[in-house]
């Protein structure tokens, strides 16, 4: 399981104490945005090579679209 999506947006990638994130996403200097969350929900390790999330990619752009408004009005 991953870390609490709770209050992403606006967060730094990679910046939630006590997960193991990959060197690739914790060092990525991003901070999660709708765009960058619909980009890495359609294709994680083309977004940030090296990132290490193994499910969760999302290809329906609608599907995407709610997930990232969903996320977004959960950091609001």
């Amino acid at each position: 399981m991953g870390p609490s999506l709770f209050g992403i947006a606006g967060r730094k990638a990679g910046g939630w104490d006590g997960y193991p994130y990959s060197v690739a996403l914790a060092e990525s200097g991003m901070t999660w945005d709708a765009a960058s969350l619909d980009a890495f929900l359609a294709d994680p390790s083309g977004f940030i090579p090296g990132s290490e999330m193994k499910r969760g990619t999302v290809h329906d752009p609608d599907l995407r679209a709610a997930i990232v408004a969903y996320l977004v009005s959960a950091s609001e």
